[in-house]
C-alpha cells in the first residue's frame, strides 16, 4: 500500500535528518561547513566554471562525508574499548590522518582553481 510506503520512507528520512542533526553538533563538521561555504561564496564573486563547480562541490562534499564517518567509527571505537589502548590510538589517528590528507588534497585543488581569479588581485 502507498500509505505504509510513504511512512516507512518517512521514518527513514527522519531518521536520517536526526543522524545529520547529531553529525552537526560535531565542531569538526561545524568548522568543515563554514570553510565549505565560504569556498562556495569565494566561488559565486569569482565565476569559477561549471567544471570548477563540480570540483569544488565534490571535494566539499567529499571532505564532509570522511568527517563524517571519522566521527562515526571513533564512536564506534570508544563503545567497544572505552579504556585506553595504544591501538586504540593508532587507529584514531590513522583516521585523522586520512581526513587531514584529504583536507590538504582539498586545499591544493583550491589553490589551482582559485589561483587564476585571485592573482590579478594581489
Amino acid at each position: 500500500r502507498v500509505a505504509d510506503f510513504t511512512v516507512k520512507h518517512l521514518k527513514k528520512f527522519t531518521r536520517a535528518s536526526r543522524g545529520w542533526a547529531e553529525l552537526t553538533r560535531e565542531l569538526s563538521i561545524k568548522i568543515e561547513l563554514i570553510v565549505g561555504l565560504a569556498v562556495l561564496g569565494l566561488g559565486y564573486l569569482t565565476g569559477v566554471s561549471r567544471f570548477e563547480w563540480l570540483a569544488l562541490g565534490g571535494v566539499i562534499g567529499a571532505i564532509i562525508i570522511l568527517e563524517g564517518l571519522n566521527t562515526v567509527l571513533e564512536k564506534m571505537i570508544d563503545l567497544s574499548e572505552p579504556r585506553y589502548h595504544e591501538a586504540v590510538r593508532q587507529i584514531k589517528d590513522a583516521l585523522s590522518g586520512l581526513v587531514l590528507l584529504a583536507a590538504a588534497g582539498a586545499v591544493a585543488l583550491g589553490l589551482i582553481i582559485f589561483w587564476p581569479y585571485l592573482k590579478p588581485l594581489l
